[in-house]
């Protein structure tokens, strides 16, 4: 049931992005899709993916969890697009809204990075590992605001900790 729910918000997403960029409202360039800061960008976004992709590796070798599944290879290719799309969502909408109306950068990254988090409930590791990420996240947004960056971060740490640290087999939901 909550796949059809993710697939009916995506598409909604979606068309509203477009709308927005049709209309002026937005440019492709303020939602974090641009080219002009993605070199900076990769590179501050991959030291932290780096770093995290180290610390769920580490996880499941003292957890003995085997460190290859076959869905991998499938999860690898296909998380960094939902990435893109969710941190297009979260950063390049939601927080960058949330600086107009707040003026106050600890908050827009505590109040961006819960919302991130909260999506996800149900699944409280899940929670807390999107809580921790989201605040990096919006940390590096506010540095470099570049949604390619941080979606495919996004997308290789949930290739890794869904089925190393979450045990999980998120294909198997499709």
């Amino acid at each position: 049931g909550k796949r059809w729910t993710f697939a009916g918000a995506g598409a909604a997403l979606a068309a509203f992005g477009v709308v927005c960029v049709r209309r002026g409202a937005e440019s492709w360039r303020d939602l974090g899709l641009r080219m002009d800061n993605l070199v900076p960008a990769l590179g501050a976004a991959g030291l932290f993916t780096a770093l995290a992709a180290a610390g769920i590796v580490a996880y499941a070798v003292l957890q003995n969890v085997p460190l290859w599944r076959s869905d991998m290879a499938l999860l690898l290719p296909l998380y960094p697009v939902w990435g893109i799309v969710q941190q297009t969502i979260f950063q390049g909408v939601f927080h960058r809204r949330l600086h107009v109306v707040l003026r106050s950068a600890p908050l827009e990254v505590a109040v961006t990075s819960a919302a991130f988090a909260l999506v996800h409930w149900g699944n409280m590791p899940l929670v807390a590992l999107t809580l921790a990420a989201g605040i990096c996240w919006s940390l590096l947004f506010r540095r470099r605001p570049n949604t390619w960056a941080l979606g495919l971060a996004l997308g290789a740490l949930a290739a890794l900790a869904h089925p190393l640290v979450l045990g999980e087999a998120p294909l198997g939901r499709i």
